[in-house]
């Protein structure tokens, strides 16, 4: 699996549509993907692939298992939605979407690894002020210590 990294900032048109970063489109352009409401009013688009992957706990969860799993899926099911690159290599964010992750025309679109996020590119400016790197670093290091 390609890791997707590094950020692109794009302008969304009035339809909707927003061009994927060149690098990535070809990838993208050959698997079914899915765009999901994500955290900080942003929105995760993942491979089929990868959704799969991060859907597979709640599925198999107990039916009756929590109010916090319902809430999980509701957000990464119910509010999923199915999208496919066009020929010009870019996708359409329904108008729901749009309204949850706050899109208006400018979008920067960050590799996250397994997937892409999708931010209203002020809030995304905000979101990475607010990142303390100090701490940061002691997390990084903390869980490298825990994989050796």
């Amino acid at each position: 699996m390609r890791q997707f990294k590094g950020r692109a900032h794009h302008k969304m048109d009035a339809k909707g549509r927003i061009s994927l970063p060149a690098k990535y489109r070809t990838k993208l352009a050959a698997s079914d993907l899915v765009l999901v409401p994500g955290m900080g009013q942003c929105l995760w688009l993942f491979t089929e692939e990868e959704y799969d992957k991060l859907i597979e706990p709640i599925q198999h969860a107990s039916l009756y298992d929590s109010a916090e799993i319902d809430e999980l899926r509701d957000l990464y099911i119910s509010g999923a939605e199915d999208v496919e690159v066009d020929s010009a290599g870019r996708i359409r964010i329904s108008a729901e979407q749009r309204e949850y992750a706050q899109l208006d025309k400018d979008v920067t679109i960050a590799g996250k690894g397994s997937y892409l996020e999708l931010c209203d590119s002020e809030l995304y400016q905000q979101k990475l002020g607010k990142i303390d790197k100090g701490e940061a670093r002691k997390a990084l290091s903390r869980r490298s210590e825990n994989a050796n």
